[in-house]
């Protein structure tokens, strides 16, 4: 059975800290979870890649993660003219800290919860 998916998550998922790893786990369990939610490709957008778009705009609801002050995912996505419904920043909206570079794997349960628990509030 194909996935129908009606809501779009747009991540950092930079992977290079803490925050942005679990910018890019915390997706995975929620489209584990949620079968009707996807995670769109960034890079994809930025290089204008027409099916991302096309698929990009049949979406009922476009969520952003980013994982620190720094807000790539929003600013990549403001630059690029396109809206979204709602934006999530682990700092500001969870108040966990980037460790700094080269911190990957220095994230918790815990937080991965966190972050879960607040996108499925937003679906």
């Amino acid at each position: 059975m194909e996935r129908q998916i009606n809501v779009g998550l747009m991540v950092c998922g930079s992977n290079a800290s803490n925050t942005g790893a679990l910018t890019a786990i915390a997706p995975l369990r929620i489209i584990k979870k949620h079968k009707n939610v996807g995670i769109l490709s960034l890079p994809s957008l930025v290089n204008k890649v027409p099916r991302q778009t096309l698929l990009m705009k049949k979406l009922k609801k476009i969520i952003v993660v980013d994982g620190c002050q720094n807000e790539y995912a929003k600013k990549i996505l403001e630059n690029l003219g396109i809206k979204y419904d709602v934006y999530i920043n682990l700092l500001y909206d969870l108040s966990i800290k980037k460790r700094g570079p080269f911190t990957t794997l220095k994230y918790s349960e815990n937080e991965i919860d966190l972050i879960v628990k607040k996108i499925e509030k937003e679906l």
